[in-house]
């Protein structure tokens, strides 16, 4: 999908990308409060969901074309990993 990018777009979504997790994970980190991995966690968390969801809907073979369904499959990948992660963490750590 992005194998047809200039190397200066691919590094300009790359640092968008990041900079949104930064963000993101900062906003998440005071809503989840103790459930949450800290800032640098739910970013990282966030944005390795970001691409699996992005590497899921290829697979899938979603059209990746439309821009629709490439937030669609970002938003879904990155929070539903976020949420995955948080429900593991409460099952996992309970007192």
């Amino acid at each position: 999908m992005f194998g047809y990018l200039s190397p200066e777009m691919a590094y300009g979504l790359l640092i968008a990308c990041v900079v949104i997790c930064f963000f993101v994970g900062h906003a998440m980190d005071g809503v989840m409060g103790s459930i949450g991995f800290g800032v640098f966690g739910n970013m990282t968390i966030l944005g390795t969901g970001l691409a699996l969801g992005l590497f899921l809907a290829e697979l899938v073979g979603l059209p990746l074309g439309r821009m629709e369904v490439v937030v669609g499959s970002a938003l879904v990948g990155a929070f539903g990993s976020l949420l995955v992660l948080a429900v593991f963490k409460h099952l996992f750590l309970r007192t």
